[in-house]
Formats: C-alpha cells, structure tokens, sequence
C-alpha cells in the first residue's frame, strides 16, 4: 500500500514524470493509478497508463539531504521511458529551482550535467547519466539553493540495474526509426 500511495503522490508531484506535451504541473488522471512493476534495493520501478500508451519509471528518494531547506518536498531520482521516446532520467529537487547554472551529479568519477526546469532539473546526456547510474554506489547532486546556497543530496544506486531491466521488459526500447538517403 505504501508503495502505490508513494508512486500516487510521485506522479503528482514529479513534472519529470509528466507527460512532456502538457504544460508542468498538469496532472494526468485519466490514467489511473501507477501500477507497481518492483522494488529492486533503494529503487521502485512502476507503470502509469497515459490514455492508450504505458510509461515506464524507476525512482529513489534521496536518502540524505544534509540542509535543511524550509517547505522543501521529496527529493527524487527518475528514469522515465514513455513509448517512441527516448529515457529521461530527471531529478525532482523539492523546491523551484533558481539560477542559470546546471545541476551537477557525480557517481564515482563520472560528472553529469543537469539542466534547471522549475522545480526539476533533467540530464542534459541521458545515455550517460543513466550509464553511470548502472554502477553500485551513490550519486551525489548538488543544486543551486535558496539563497546561493547549494543543496546537496545523495541517492543509493544500489538496485537501479535491477529496477532498470525491469522497466525494459515491460516497455522495450523504441525500435530506431531507419532514415532514407
């Protein structure tokens, strides 16, 4: 129960996780629930109905958030795949977002770029982000905070390869469209 009430609430809250062609913070509710595919270590991989197509999800919450930032909402990390789409793996930073620089995310020696979109920021190489977060270890996120002052989170990556194979038993992979000369 608490996993579909967490993935409920994720979908509402979590623009990384709503449909891209509707304006952020529209809410999807012809869907219905999320539906549960697995819990894999720190990770949650789960389906939503988008009218006739199925979108795929993993997700984490960050397991430390050493500011404390006031009104600030979940902290999560997600890969999404939606059909004839590429996956987008994405951060729900709990709280708007300020300045033009990127996010930075570090998983071991590997730095990732994160562009700032509202209360999100969303890798700016997804390959490469959701490669590096095929390794067993941590990612490290720093955001620009309130008041110039960073928020730095982490998240355990222990499970994604898990909950990352799952999501693509269930929603395979665009097949790649062949261009003509």
């Amino acid at each position: 129960m608490r996993l579909a009430l967490s993935l409920v609430y994720l979908l509402a809250c979590c623009p990384a996780l709503a449909d891209s062609a509707h304006p952020p913070g529209h809410r999807t509710t012809h869907g219905g629930a999320p539906k549960p595919i697995g819990t894999f270590g720190q990770w949650q991989a789960a389906t939503h109905r988008e009218g006739d197509a199925v979108t795929c999800f993993v997700f984490t919450r960050a397991e430390a958030t050493p500011q404390h930032i006031p009104g600030r909402g979940d902290v999560v990390l997600s890969v999404t795949r939606r059909p004839k789409s590429h996956d987008v793996a994405a951060l729900s930073a709990g709280f708007l977002l300020s300045g033009h620089e990127d996010a930075t995310l570090q998983a071991g020696s590997t730095k990732m770029l994160f562009y700032i979109a509202g209360r999100s920021a969303f890798a700016r190489d997804n390959a490469a982000a959701i490669a590096a977060f095929g390794h067993e270890g941590s990612v490290a996120a720093k955001l620009p905070g309130p008041r110039g002052i960073p928020a730095i989170d982490h998240f355990s990556l222990k499970g994604f390869a898990g909950a990352y194979a799952a999501l693509a038993k269930v929603c395979p992979a665009p097949a790649a469209t062949a261009s003509t000369p």
